[in-house]
């Protein structure tokens, strides 16, 4: 006798594993590798009152390319859309600058020179232009290779702490308050610039930034105003030796314009310091939940073309 209570029974269970089994194939297809933690190192230089000074040159073609240090940090990136993604790093950036190598007489005169290790924690928030990112590096139909490029603008904060070398040691300059001022360790930023990065596998991420810090302080070298008495300076003996280093010679300015207690100029107020980083870098990307991407932004998934458009399954 047929039993179509048993056999109802069993018709349902199947019903609802396949079911089960359709959501959740729905549900992995939906989650996307738009989660990446990462590492990056490359070379920094400083634009400020120390370095090259050739009036001939200007903004970035007044950095001495002698005074490169460099850069590196971890970073995380979010791709919440097509468009646009999040950025938050971490970078140890060594800045350096020497009178000694200026092409400027004055400045080789003045002799000063620093060195400063920045610890910068930033945020950025990125654009990718869908016209200068390749789904399919080579276009073979496969989606192993995705090259993207994007532009980016954010605010962070640097912690920095200048020194200069004395007789072997490195001394720290803000303590001695050179020009007066006892200035703070910490000062916000703005970065900007872009990059492209290539993705392989959809997981490994192989990328190169520039970026440009424009910061809200004018003594990342310890040299902004105007040369101070001793007596408008910290206690520290050192104070007077580090604030003044004049070195003559033949064809130098003169000393008087380099004086202790003058009150002449010794850098330049109206200009802030800034510092740029150009790194490589190599991230993994790991699969979030969510249908975002192709639930709302199906169009940017359309037919193939050589330039932009469309996005492989990352």
């Amino acid at each position: 006798m047929f039993n179509f209570a048993s056999n109802g029974s069993l018709i349902m269970k199947k019903t609802l594993l396949l079911f089960c089994l359709f959501v959740a194939s729905l549900y992995t297809n939906a989650q996307q590798y738009n989660l990446g933690f990462g590492l990056r190192a490359g070379a920094s230089n400083f634009l400020g009152d120390i370095g090259s000074g050739d009036l001939a040159r200007g903004f970035v073609y007044n950095m001495e390319l002698r005074d490169t240090r460099w850069a590196v940090g971890g970073f995380s990136r979010y791709r919440f859309h097509p468009l646009f993604a999040v950025q938050a790093s971490f970078d140890w950036v060594r800045i350096q600058g020497m009178d000694a190598n200026s092409d400027n007489r004055a400045r080789r005169a003045r002799n000063l020179g620093f060195r400063n290790n920045l610890l910068h924690l930033n945020g950025k928030f990125e654009f990718y232009p869908q016209i200068l990112s390749v789904s399919d590096v080579g276009y073979r139909g496969r989606y192993r290779l995705d090259y993207q490029t994007y532009f980016f603008a954010g605010i962070g904060g640097v912690y920095h702490n200048p020194k200069t070398e004395y007789n072997g040691n490195y001394e720290k300059l803000r303590p001695l308050m050179t020009e007066g001022v006892k200035y703070s360790p910490v000062v916000f930023t703005v970065p900007f610039g872009g990059g492209f990065f290539f993705t392989y596998k959809r997981i490994h991420r192989f990328g190169f930034e520039y970026a440009w810090n424009w910061t809200f302080t004018d003594y990342l070298d310890d040299i902004s105003t105007q040369y101070v008495a001793a007596s408008e300076m910290s206690s520290d003996p050192l104070a007077p030796i580090l604030a003044d280093r004049y070195q003559g010679g033949f064809g130098l300015p003169d000393a008087a314009n380099f004086a202790v207690g003058s009150y002449s100029p010794r850098g330049d107020p109206t200009d802030r310091d800034n510092f740029m980083t150009m790194t490589i870098s190599y991230s993994y990307l790991i699969r979030t939940r969510g249908s975002f991407y192709r639930q709302n932004y199906s169009w940017m998934y359309g037919r193939k073309r050589r330039w932009g458009g469309t996005k492989a399954k990352f």
